[in-house]
């Protein structure tokens, strides 16, 4: 049985990922830190762009995506 003691020191410090290791799952691209440049979607901004500040690639629904880790 584990105790709450147990529970704590089990427990991991958060895991943050680099920038340089996202990419844009629709093209492959590295993807960006900063919201798009221009946005005119009247959905939320998104958090992530590509390189050159537009958009990631949106999927056969229409949203955009989020982008993805890259294991090196």
């Amino acid at each position: 049985m584990l105790t709450s003691a147990d529970s704590l020191t089990r427990r991991t410090a958060p895991r943050f990922v680099d920038l340089v290791d996202l990419i844009c799952p629709g093209c492959g691209e590295q993807a960006n830190g900063a919201p798009p440049a221009y946005w005119e979607d009247g959905l939320p901004v998104p958090e992530f762009s590509h390189l050159d500040r537009t958009a990631l690639c949106r999927t056969r629904a229409g949203r955009v995506v989020e982008p993805v880790e890259v294991i090196r």
